[in-house]
This record gives C-alpha cells, structure tokens and sequence, in this order.
C-alpha cells in the first residue's frame, strides 16, 4: 500500500498542465496530446466530471486542482469577457445585435457548469465557451435582423451554421481528450445526422419548413466541415508541402513544421510528408520517430506514419553500438 502510495504520488506534476491559454488551444488542436499529457501529469481521468476532478484533488492530486482551476477560469471568466468584447466590437461594425448578449454568455457559462457535473468539466467548458460566442450570431444578429426576416432562409443558414460549429468542433475535441484518440469517422458521420436532424425537429413544429429545413441542412454541412476540419486541411497541405519543398531542395531540416505534429484531428491525409519522412529518415531518425508518433493519433495520417516507424526503428537499432553479451 505505501509503495502505491508512493507511486501516485510520484506521478503528480502539476507543472506539466498547461497554462490556461495554452490549455485552450490544445483542446481545440491537439486533444489526443492533451490526454496523455494530463495523464502523465497525474490526472487518472482527464475527460473526467468536475466531481471526479475534485475527488483527485481532495486525495492529494495537485495536478488535478490545476487543471480545474484553469477550465473554470476559461469557463466562468475568460468565455463570458471574450463575448462581451466580440459583442462590442461587432456593435461597433454596424452588426444590428438584439440586447442582452451578456445574459447570454452568462448563461452558456451556467449551462457549461451544469454540463461539468454530469458529463465532463472539458465537455462543459468547450460546449459553454463555443456557443456563448455563436450565439451573438445564431441568437442576437438573428433576432436584431442582421439577416433578414427573422425567420426566413438567410436566418436559418445563420442558426444552423452556429449549430454546426459549435456541436463539430468540440465533439472532436471531446471525443480526443476522454478517449485518447480521434472519433472514427462512422461517429462524426452519426453525430453530424443527429445534429440536422434534432433542429429539424423542435423547429418544424414552432415556425416554418423551409426556416427549419435551413438550419438543419447548414448544420449538418457545417458540422462536418468543422468535425473534419477542412478548413484547417487547406492550410495544413500547403504547409507541408512548404515544409517538404525547404528541406528538398535547402537541406535544412524542417520535420518541426510538419502541421501532423500541431494537429490531432485531420481526416485526410497530408501530401508530401510520406516524401518528407523518407527525406530525413537516413539523418534523423528520432526526429521521424516523433512526427511517425504524430501520425498515429493523426486520423487521416496513420498509414502514412507506421511504416516509417519501422524503417526509423530498424535504422536506428541498427545505428546503435551493439550490447555487450
């Protein structure tokens, strides 16, 4: 009993949980990094209810005091500022807005905390901070008649799209953190139809087809749009074939720029960087090793990351000094 005493507490390091800023961005860009990082930080159950949270750090769990510290303040504080400002600023840019949007952040905050005790402080925390912000378009530019007929298509292209990006940028996030690994595209493709079709419902009844039919069809594109990431695909593409091309034809190693290694979440796979591996393969072989590893919490990359594994494994072992008998 004392040596696991011990060993647990060993395993405490409050110093490897992100600072709150920081801990934002991993949540958004690499939440199967995050998960291992907190793990190895202490945290028995990283995507775990604040209930759970608080009992680790009621048995001594530093570790987990931090990270709950640094999600309530995004939560409680950071969300509901950073609307208030988003709602000043779009004001300032003749965006009509219908009053109140400070009510609405503090209620997406309370909702969050709600969603904290029964499902996941993460899970409350993203949901809460992600449509606190949405809200200021799907709710406030809507009825303040930025669009339109409040009700007309144009409106619900706008709810819809705020639906969208809310429900399909944290179920990724969500899924990655508490699981260790990105959802399998069968669970997006589920999600995303539940996504249309719950708005479809409760809209159908309360106003008319085509405003529900609207938000439904935008939420469920957009859903899958920010679920896969394909925005932020673009972006990675060209990167890495800038990264490839600079160490192609300069010879200056560029691996640290491979975009698999800042991003969990891609669903189709990064051109050139199967090229890239077998560039630095012969010279770098624990540099492949790292961006290989990226590649397997990367969705679309693993088939492109395993087999360089093995090529890097074997040329290294077979770089070492061999043992003595």
């Amino acid at each position: 009993m004392d040596q696991g005493g011990s060993q647990s507490r060993q395993a405490d390091v409050p110093e490897r949980v992100p600072g709150t800023f920081a801990l934002l961005v991993l949540l958004l860009l690499r939440p199967v990094d995050l998960h291992y990082r907190l793990r190895s930080a202490g945290i028995r159950v990283p995507g775990g209810r604040i209930g759970q949270l608080w009992r680790e750090q009621s048995e001594g769990g530093r570790a987990a005091g931090a990270y709950v510290r640094r999600l309530l303040l995004l939560l409680v504080v950071l969300s509901p500022g950073m609307t208030a400002f988003s709602g000043l600023v779009l004001r300032a840019a003749g965006v009509p807005l219908a009053g109140g949007w400070i009510a609405s952040a503090v209620f997406c905050s309370t909702v969050g905390l709600l969603i904290a005790l029964v499902s996941g402080l993460a899970s409350g925390v993203l949901l809460g901070s992600l449509a606190s912000l949405s809200m200021l378009i799907g709710l406030h530019a809507k009825a303040g008649g930025a669009f339109g007929p409040e009700l007309g298509g144009a409106a619900g292209v706008a709810v819809g799209v705020c639906l969208g990006v809310v429900s399909g940028l944290a179920s990724g996030s969500i899924g990655g953190l508490m699981t260790g690994r990105g959802p399998s595209v069968r669970r997006v493709q589920v999600a995303a139809i539940a996504t249309s079709l719950v708005p479809m419902l409760v809209w159908s009844g309360a106003s008319s087809v085509s405003f529900a039919g609207a938000v439904a069809a935008s939420a469920l594109v957009t859903f899958l749009t920010c679920a896969f990431r394909l925005p932020l695909y673009a972006l990675e593409v060209l990167a890495q074939a800038l990264a490839y091309a600079v160490e192609r034809w300069t010879g200056r190693p560029t691996l640290q720029w491979a975009p698999v290694r800042h991003h969990n979440l891609s669903y189709l796979p990064h051109p050139f960087l199967g090229r890239h591996l077998a560039l630095a393969v012969r010279s770098r072989p624990e540099e492949v090793l790292a961006v290989a590893d990226a590649c397997l919490r990367s969705p679309g990359n693993i088939l492109v990351g395993w087999p360089w594994v093995v090529e890097a494994l074997e040329r290294a072992h077979a770089a070492s000094p061999a043992e003595p008998r």
